[in-house]
């Protein structure tokens, strides 16, 4: 009988091991690095490299390509000279946003510097802030997959860093955040029309989460903060906190997942990390590691009846 649970063990230990390492193989990390670190990082593609519109080819540690982009409420300088229509005015509001410039910064990950704020600007305008003359700045995910993304962190906090979490839900891909672009110039787009409602595909609020912690030392993410999010897409938004899009209330979530306040306009953040999980996730182990549970199963149960007989 000593050997029968000795099999009983083992069988019941490689089932479990083989689902818990279906699920491991599943999740997938992402430094927001300009570099590498283990083959997991960042290299700026050649479009608009240095400039307004760039964007960052970014492998992870398993699993599909990530392109990334920043983009901004603050449009700089209009192209009329003057903001006298409401196309022109729209960025007061935080509906339109133009391409902006995703700024390396080393550790701590990537900053976005918006039109007004200029590709040379210091700290904190070169973060992702909600500190005028912009009211949102924004880090737009391009996967080559759809996927889950589940954590986010950064490597380096101002004041505050209320994050919000938004999930493409159309079937095509957005253009920039998306809509209609107003001005080829700045390749400004509207985001509160796209915002997804119960008929209609677009930006989907996953959540809004208060105050990360920044780690910027390596391995990056050791104080990620989990999104909740359950279901996938290929494109993905974190913002600094968004009143519209977080439904017009302030109530976010803490690290502990409790109910917490986020305050819109006194965010500044860099992003170094993501990580996530396949769209489509299940706990069944892979059908080689159901073959070899199976035969584990049979040598138990082959134990068994010889010991019966032996009885």
């Amino acid at each position: 009988m000593n050997r029968l649970h000795s099999l009983i063990v083992s069988a019941s230990a490689l089932i479990a091991g083989a689902a818990l390492t279906g699920e491991a193989m599943a999740q997938a990390t992402w430094n927001l690095y300009n570099g590498s670190v283990s083959g997991n990082g960042c290299s700026q593609n050649a479009a608009y490299s240095g400039n307004y519109g760039n964007s960052w080819n970014c492998t992870g540690s398993t699993g599909a390509t990530l392109t990334a982009s920043a983009w901004s409420a603050d449009r700089g300088t209009p192209l009329s000279g003057s903001y006298d229509t409401q196309t022109e005015i729209d960025y007061l509001s935080g509906s339109g946003y133009a391409s902006a410039y995703l700024s390396p910064q080393g550790n701590s990950g990537f900053g976005d510097a918006s039109r007004g704020e200029g590709i040379g600007a210091s700290s904190p305008d070169h973060s992702f802030d909600s500190f005028a003359p912009g009211t949102q700045d924004l880090l737009l995910l391009s996967f080559s997959s759809a996927v889950i993304l589940d954590q986010i962190g950064i490597g380096w906090k101002g004041t505050d860093a209320d994050v919000t979490l938004l999930r493409w839900t159309g079937t095509s891909a957005p253009t920039g955040p998306n809509g209609t672009s107003y001005r080829s110039g700045d390749g400004e787009q509207n985001l509160t029309s796209a915002i997804a409602t119960s008929t209609t595909a677009g930006w989907q609020l996953v959540g809004s989460y208060a105050d990360l912690a920044a780690d910027s030392s390596i391995p990056f993410g050791q104080y990620a903060r989990n999104t909740g999010a359950t279901q996938a897409s290929s494109w993905w938004l974190i913002s600094t906190f968004n009143l519209a899009a977080n439904g017009g209330v302030d109530s976010c979530t803490d690290a502990y997942g409790a109910a917490a306040w986020c305050g819109a306009g006194n965010d500044a953040f860099k992003l170094n990390y993501v990580s996530t999980k396949p769209g489509t996730t299940t706990r069944v182990p892979e059908p080689g590691s159901l073959a070899l549970a199976g035969i584990a199963l049979a040598g138990m149960f082959g134990v068994r009846r010889r010991a019966l007989k032996a009885n």
